[in-house]
């Protein structure tokens, strides 16, 4: 739904960003500013700097700007409309609803029964691994795996001892129905009789959460029968099916333990299961995540990239893991994610790996990733052997391969790498790939917009004018705009911010429209001390004149130009009113040069 603006507004006004974001990063006072180490990169000195009385973010190191609401949207992973909603309710904000019919209201109700059902389930299994003497064989199957208490707190993990209704007894006292637990699928009925039986029996539990930190469903681990020759109760790994509030290919599980790590790294591991996720973070790779049992899909890679524009998988070396690489690469390619697969060699997860050789060489494995085109398209290669016509067969394979690659540069290294592998001419192998077919359409190309960067005397003018609005805006009054900037919202936010406009919705706005300039906008006002605040005045008038010197100094350099063509023509009447424009330029000229005061301009920031 969305709110209204004055709703979104009075969200930032009481949202204490120096509180929020202190929450997530060590902030050390600096000047009238806030700074901390990044979370959005790796760094060892601070660059993120936080400006309370303007309410945003920005980090010099990585560019990442913002206000709260970004910062919960960019650190919880979780869309704007979820973010007003927690910044709200974190204020004590009653947020506008419109009326809600009967079903609509039934369907929130019957959600939230599913998010409470879970919630105590997910309380009942961690207190038994972590107090209950129910819960000692799964403390000691931890302690074998090498995961501490501290990390199981950490995941929430659980255990549910041997035994039929242990939980469906503990919802009955919770007063939670039975048919509850069914649909959230942690019970199910007794065939041919009634009652029901719990789904989890004598297995670790790992709860899935949802953006929101809410469990949601649950996966399994079976403990191993210390008897070898007794039979196991069900498969090793059970999950919960789907269900009103969870949906297996939406949710990456330990992805809200991993935001933080993987916007610090700028990466994200994909790994196998739950396990090898909790195995990582406990050994420092705290950017794990795995699927929920299923295969990777648009939903998945679409909460990926809005954490990193890189991916690290333990795909496997088997045929299954070449089909998973193959079907997955389409949709990393086209959210622009450059993904990689990481070789553990005879290792057969990454936990075992660890233990064996330890972190930092899992930690130089990263350099060593194999590009997953690479990885595709050497296995589509190999998949054909070395007989005489498998060269023919390799590349008849990889031609269509090729082709649908989404970019030209992704495609032109590709084609390199091909043509290596098979011993051909590039030019070969792009003649097979890309003639001309049915299948193979135009791509519109799309410009990316360009780097703003504005001059010194804007950069100044810029952070006097957001510092001191009601006294520097007189100023601007007869400013041409074009002695500014050419870019129109660099323009209109100006006007607003002269007008009195709160900065935080300015940039708010020109998050929208322009995210290059609203980046830059934040970057200046982050920066303390560029110049002391009481020549704030002074300071704008010697921009707005030296911005019309500058526009001046084009104009006499385009005037001279024409004067000297018109020298050479007949048009005796256009080169006399040039020379009196030219000689009214550079008597404004002077004037400027004579009223620009003293002050002086720090260098570029």
């Amino acid at each position: 739904m969305a709110f209204p603006r004055e709703v979104v507004d009075e969200v930032r006004v009481r949202t204490d960003i120096a509180v929020l974001i202190g929450q997530t990063v060590a902030l050390k006072r600096a000047g009238r500013g806030l700074v901390g180490l990044c979370p959005f990169h790796n760094e060892k000195s601070p660059s993120f700097n936080v400006v309370p009385h303007k309410q945003i973010y920005h980090c010099f190191g990585c560019g990442e700007s913002g206000d709260a609401i970004a910062f919960v949207m960019k650190t919880r992973g979780v869309p704007f409309v979820e973010a007003i909603k927690d910044l709200a309710q974190a204020a004590g904000i009653t947020l506008p609803e419109r009326d809600l019919t009967p079903e609509e209201r039934a369907r929130m109700s019957a959600r939230q029964d599913l998010y409470s059902v879970c919630e105590a389930a997910a309380a009942l299994f961690h207190k038994t691994l972590l107090t209950l003497p129910e819960g000692e064989p799964g403390r000691v199957y931890l302690q074998k795996r090498g995961i501490s208490l501290e990390t199981a707190a950490k995941y929430r993990l659980g255990f549910a001892p041997e035994g039929w209704d242990r939980l469906a007894r503990h919802l009955q006292t919770q007063r939670m129905p039975a048919p509850l637990g069914v649909q959230a699928g942690l019970l199910k009925r007794r065939e041919g009789r009634d009652g029901v039986y719990d789904v989890f029996r004598n297995r670790l539990i790992f709860p899935i959460l949802d953006d929101r930190d809410r469990a949601i469903a649950f996966g399994g681990r079976l403990l191993p029968n210390p008897d070898p020759n007794a039979k196991d109760d069900g498969p090793k790994y059970m999950n919960s099916p789907e269900s009103p509030i969870y949906k297996k290919n939406e949710i990456l599980y330990g992805l809200s333990w991993a935001r933080q790590s993987a916007q610090r790294k700028n990466r994200l591991i994909l790994v196998e299961g739950y396990f090898d996720a909790v195995s990582l973070w406990q050994a420092g790779f705290g950017e794990a995540v795995a699927t929920c049992g299923t295969a990777l899909t648009e939903r998945h890679v679409e909460r990926i990239a809005s954490h990193t524009r890189k991916m690290y998988a333990l795909f496997d070396s088997d045929n299954a893991g070449l089909n998973a690489a193959q079907k997955s690469l389409p949709l990393l390619l086209a959210a622009q994610i450059s993904a990689f697969r990481l070789d553990l060699g005879r290792a057969k997860d990454p936990d075992e790996f660890i233990q064996a050789n330890g972190a930092p060489a899992f930690e130089a494995l990263f350099a060593a990733g194999e590009d997953l085109i690479h990885m595709v398209a050497r296995r589509i290669v190999e998949a054909e052997g070395r007989d005489a016509t498998a060269t023919e067969r390799a590349m008849q394979r990889v031609a269509g391969f090729l082709r649908d690659l989404p970019s030209d540069v992704t495609r032109e290294t590709a084609t390199l790498y091909v043509a290596g592998l098979l011993n051909l001419r590039a030019d070969d192998v792009r003649a097979r790939s890309f003639a001309a077919s049915s299948a193979a359409q135009p791509r519109p190309r799309v410009a990316p917009p360009a780097h703003w960067v504005p001059t010194r005397e804007l950069t100044h003018l810029l952070w006097v004018l957001i510092r001191k609005p009601t006294e520097v805006a007189p100023v601007l009054a007869d400013a041409e705009p074009e002695w500014l900037t050419d870019r129109e919202e660099v323009l209109r936010a100006v006007v607003q911010i002269g007008n009195g406009v709160a900065f935080t919705s300015v940039v708010a706005d020109l998050d929208e429209r322009d995210p290059d300039v609203a980046r830059t906008f934040r970057a200046i006002a982050a920066r303390e001390g560029v110049i002391k605040e009481e020549d704030s005045v002074s300071v704008a008038r010697d921009c707005v004149l030296k911005l019309e010197g500058r526009a001046l100094e084009a104009k006499i350099i385009g005037l001279n130009a024409a004067i000297g063509a018109c020298e050479k023509s007949s048009d005796k009447s256009s080169y006399r009113s040039m020379l009196h424009t030219l000689s009214a330029l550079n008597t404004r000229r002077q004037q400027i040069n004579a009223a620009i005061g003293r002050t002086v301009l720090p260098g570029r920031g």
